[in-house]
């Protein structure tokens, strides 16, 4: 089947070279393209594309704040962002908002493929250098955590098991309920429930935003949820996975 695209970009050389770059392509079909929000929110519902390539930085609402309107209509549309921002905020803002993929647009035709194929399939697509950005930002924050010696008094600090604390820093490296089960010796069944009452206590609906809501909340250095540990090699292969669905093997 034939995944249907919509790009929302506001540059006509950007939405002409990647309809160009995809064109020819059996596994995607661009439906449709646009230059701003409010025409992004008219072609998401008239349209009803599987996956929008969106572009952060617009005239008027950017992509982050169209994101969240279009997906409050249609929460079925993944959204893609494709975007020249390496920076850890904007991938944090990205995924609050919804993000399904976070990718640079230096992207090859084939991994942009491969990217929108993964992402329609279940999986949260984050490009490689914008993950090590996210691990080294973890990694920086969490040396200073012995500095800290109490939180601010408006501040609850979320209160999770050493096991959570351990399944959430896997779920963060991008592990798979699989992997997550090899990793700690524990059944597939035994790891979901874990990660329902991690969604729970951090009071998120999935995968994608108990990330972000690390991330948002990692300056909580006593929590050591927030220590992240620096990932093996093998995590940075090309395109980092975070899976969405708790409910994935």
């Amino acid at each position: 089947m034939t995944i249907s695209i919509l790009i929302v970009d506001d540059h006509p050389m950007v939405r002409e070279g990647l309809s160009n770059m995809l064109e020819n392509s059996e596994e995607v079909s661009v439906v449709g393209s646009c230059g701003n929000s409010k025409e992004a929110l008219e072609k998401a519902q008239t349209l009803e594309p599987d996956i929008i390539l969106m572009d952060i930085k617009m005239e008027g609402v950017n992509g982050i704040e169209s994101a969240r309107q279009i997906l409050a209509l249609k929460p079925d549309i993944n959204i893609i962002f494709l975007t020249v921002f390496e920076d850890t905020e904007s991938i944090r803002l990205a995924l609050q908002a919804g993000a399904s993929g976070y990718i640079l647009k230096h992207v090859s035709r084939q991994n942009l493929i491969d990217t929108i194929k993964r992402v329609h399939a279940g999986e949260t697509i984050i490009d490689q250098s914008v993950f090590r950005q996210i691990v080294n930002d973890y990694t920086r924050l969490s040396k200073k955590h012995t500095e800290v010696t109490s939180l601010k008094k408006e501040e609850e600090p979320v209160e999770l098991t050493p096991r959570e604390q351990e399944i959430l820093r896997h779920l963060v490296r991008g592990l798979t309920n699989k992997e997550i089960s090899s990793a700690t010796n524990l059944a597939v069944d035994t790891v979901k429930t874990h990660l329902r009452n991690i969604y729970r206590k951090l009071q998120v609906k999935n995968r994608t935003q108990a990330i972000s809501m690390a991330m948002k909340l990692r300056r909580n250095s006593e929590e050591s949820l927030f220590i992240i540990e620096k990932p093996a090699p093998e995590d940075f292969s090309e395109g980092n996975t975070v899976n969405r669905s708790g409910e994935q093997q």
